[in-house]
């Protein structure tokens, strides 16, 4: 009967689906960090029996087949929790909910700017300029930008070539600039 009271994928630092390949890799690796030789650590014998002990199991398929029922028996009937696989999958669930809770974060921000926005459409032509140049918000800056190319007001020609040409403004904004020029019929750009 094998040993289930020692993890031997985590002694050879491999999944629990890894393969002989894998394994044997892993167990080269640990014998040359652990050969007495090259380590001058006191538990260096101790390690290297281990990894010994871990490849013999491991690479071994009746063996593993063996450690593998009765390492998750063993789990099961002490209630020591998960196992690497399951943490792994908890961790990358934690991940995405919190990205998940940001991107709501910034939705519900960018929603609410819209809402204080929501009259836009009712503004003046140099009121929207104002915006495309001044706004902080590039969503503003868009609304903005459609508005005036929907109204076709060929006046805000000049002002909109001031604005592209300002360091200050980003590239994704510039970029809508000049489609908003060429929608107005200049394609000098």
């Amino acid at each position: 009967m094998v040993n289930t009271k020692k993890d031997y994928y985590k002694i050879l630092g491999v999944s629990r689906n890894a393969t002989i390949k894998e394994i044997k890799d892993a167990y080269r690796k640990l014998v040359i960090k652990y050969h007495p030789d090259i380590s001058r650590k006191k538990e260096t014998g101790e390690m290297l029996k281990e990894v010994n002990e871990a490849y013999t199991v491991l690479s071994n398929p009746k063996l593993r087949e063996e450690y593998d029922k009765n390492y998750k028996i063993e789990i099961n009937n002490n209630g020591n929790g998960r196992d690497e696989e399951e943490f792994s999958i908890r961790k990358v669930i934690d991940s995405i909910k919190r990205t998940v809770k940001v991107a709501i974060m910034e939705l519900q921000r960018i929603i609410d700017e819209v809402k204080l926005d929501r009259n836009i459409s009712k503004l003046s032509n140099e009121e929207l300029l104002q915006r495309v140049a001044f706004s902080e918000n590039e969503f503003v800056k868009i609304a903005a930008l459609n508005i005036i190319k929907m109204r076709k007001r060929r006046t805000t020609i000049p002002y909109l070539l001031q604005i592209l040409q300002s360091d200050s403004t980003p590239e994704k904004i510039k970029q809508k600039i000049k489609e908003t020029l060429k929608e107005l019929g200049y394609y000098n750009i």
